[in-house]
């Protein structure tokens, strides 16, 4: 629609395609309840209130009888890519949960298959009813601790800031690089404001000084706080807090009634999952997210508006959406009951119902493990020694931190040995891209495997294969399932006796959600009966690969020391 024709559906001389009779409007401008009429043109909002005057004869009427209205949801920062499923599965789902607008960063894709995965995501992002905003990944990789597919650097991110629908820079996990001044990152930062574009941050536990110096360039959010207190002196300094509430990480039940006991003013907070598993998106998306803050004590009005206009004015987009607003698209929420929030229609750009199509897919994506054949020796460390004293990663359930330890271990006289009784477990990483070939090796304490292991290649974010263990055969057998399937969640004992292939890019399936989820809970029976008893055993084994989230974690180059920011010897001297 030319913005000529937007003035004249205004001015009622090119009638509404779609009107909405008898709204109770929530109206997140000004947070109150309007009651009045919704006139829709060519995707957009041309009358609000009596809007008689732009009805003509092929107008549809849709009666919604005194039902509440609200603008479309939005999700403030998502890797779509963690639900294993493609951009169009996880908006097929998204759709029906309120959701009519995403803002992406394909940083998962990215590190493996670069500039391409990128380009790959934008195409398929225009075929899809939903507002898909992107920020570029900034961080491909993460850090110089682990090998990733891609590297993204400086001329990349200059090229793709000026595309349609790229909103900014996406998350700048390495503040060690930010802090040391390194050239090229304050570049990329320098880009995106230059160009009056946001910068999304990443700084767990950052606090006092270095929070000063790293908000001083820039950067203007965060979703990464570890308590209350430290998400509040953010937001006291300026920064807008994103509430997260994903499959993994959860910060609502203790965040909200401490802003809501404490009397903060909501405008520079709003709401995302970050990560979102299968089963969580057929449950719900941002709508679940609506419903809790509600349930945690914020007024219904305000808790739509940080699912909405508080995110689209943080990214700038709020001439396009987050309110109901004349001149925005109709991405609108009819809902049967305003405090449960729950949903009866979604319209998107002023259809219901809107026809989902995927794109086809090049054959590269399928083809993105690569790595030889591995034996059981390729994964064990190595003493002469009896006993060694050994750095051991502690996972903490439902955090994405990981504590830390030094235990002693036992050796045969060759390998240091898991000691299944004190569930300390062998934990490996092997470089799949074909860029090094380097195979790591330590243990983990906090899965209560009895038997068996298990081996994926999701393992943020450069995701390179990673296996967990009671025993180096069942890891081995885990890591040659994973080179022929072209990746996925493998399980073996004795042999390999379940996997969910992960075809797409090594991550991610075409089948849908429903699909997804059905063969992982049969994995997490398996698991189950293996000993483990986590609420989440993948997502927790994916981030213990992750080396800008404290506190020790393991990549394909090594044990990494997050807090120093640097890799460590395994074995303590």
């Amino acid at each position: 629609m030319s913005l000529r024709e937007k003035v004249f559906a205004g001015e009622g001389k090119i009638k509404a395609d779609l009107v909405l009779k008898n709204c109770r409007i929530v109206n997140v401008n000004t947070k109150e309840i309007t009651k009045g009429d919704i006139a829709i043109s060519s995707g957009f909002i041309a009358g609000i209130g009596d809007v008689d005057e732009l009805t003509g004869g092929k107008t549809e009427i849709l009666d919604i009888k005194n039902a509440h209205v609200c603008p479309g949801l939005i999700d403030g920062h998502v890797h779509f890519e963690s639900s294993m499923i493609t951009l169009t599965q996880f908006v097929k789902h998204s759709i029906m949960h309120g959701t009519t607008g995403i803002v992406i960063d394909p940083h998962e894709i990215a590190n493996i298959l670069g500039i391409r995965g990128i380009r790959l995501v934008l195409r398929e992002a225009m075929k899809l009813p939903m507002d898909v905003f992107v920020m570029l990944s900034s961080c491909v990789p993460s850090s110089h601790l682990e090998t990733s597919g891609a590297k993204i650097g400086l001329a990349v991110i200059k090229k793709f800031l000026d595309k349609k629908f790229v909103v900014g820079l996406g998350e700048v996990m390495d503040y060690p690089g930010v802090l040391s001044g390194n050239p090229e990152k304050l570049a990329m930062i320098a880009a995106a404001l230059e160009r009056k574009l946001v910068v999304d941050g990443h700084c767990p536990g950052m606090r006092g000084r270095e929070l000063f110096g790293y908000m001083s360039a820039g950067i203007s959010s965060d979703h990464e706080s570890l308590t209350y207190d430290e998400a509040l002196e953010k937001a006291r300094l300026g920064m807008k807090i994103m509430l997260r509430e994903g499959s993994a990480a959860k910060s609502l039940a203790e965040f909200i009634p401490g802003l809501v006991r404490d009397r903060i003013s909501l405008e520079n907070f709003f709401f995302v999952t970050d990560d979102k598993q299968p089963a969580d998106l057929i449950k719900g998306h941002m709508d679940v997210i609506v419903r809790d803050a509600i349930r945690f004590g914020i007024e219904p009005v305000q808790a739509i508006s940080m699912a909405t206009i508080n995110t689209a004015r943080h990214f700038r987009i709020d001439q396009l959406a987050g309110s109901i607003s004349i001149g925005r698209r109709a991405n609108l929420v009819i809902l049967d009951d305003l405090q449960a929030f729950r949903i009866k229609k979604v319209i998107i750009c002023g259809r219901i119902n809107p026809k989902i199509t995927g794109i086809e897919y090049p054959k590269y994506v399928f083809r993105t493990v690569k790595y030889k054949k591995i034996s059981s020796n390729d994964l064990k460390l190595s003493s002469e020694k009896k006993i060694v004293s050994v750095h051991i990663i502690e996972v903490i359930p439902g955090k994405l931190i990981t504590g830390r330890r030094i235990e002693e271990l036992k050796t045969d006289g060759q390998t240091i040995l898991p000691d299944i009784e004190r569930d300390i477990l062998a934990v490996a990483v092997i470089e799949r891209h074909g860029k090094s070939g380097n195979i790591s090796r330590g243990f983990v304490r906090g899965f209560n495997m009895k038997k068996g292991a298990v081996g994926q290649s999701i393992a943020h974010d450069s995701h390179n294969v990673i296996l967990i263990g009671t025993n180096f055969e069942d890891m081995a057998l885990c890591a040659n399932k994973l080179r022929e399937l072209q990746g996925g969640i493998v399980i073996a004992k004795d042999r390999v006796i379940d996997c969910l292939p992960l075809h797409f890019a090594g991550i991610l399936s075409t089948e849908s959600a429903h699909d997804v989820d059905k063969k992982l809970k049969e994995l997490h029976s398996t698991v189950r009966e293996m000993g483990c008893r986590l609420d989440a055993p993948f997502i927790q084994m994916s981030f213990l690969s992750l080396p800008v989230i404290p506190s020790l974690k393991i990549t394909d180059k090594g044990l990494v020391d997050v807090d120093a920011f640097k890799l460590i010897e395994p074995i303590e001297k």
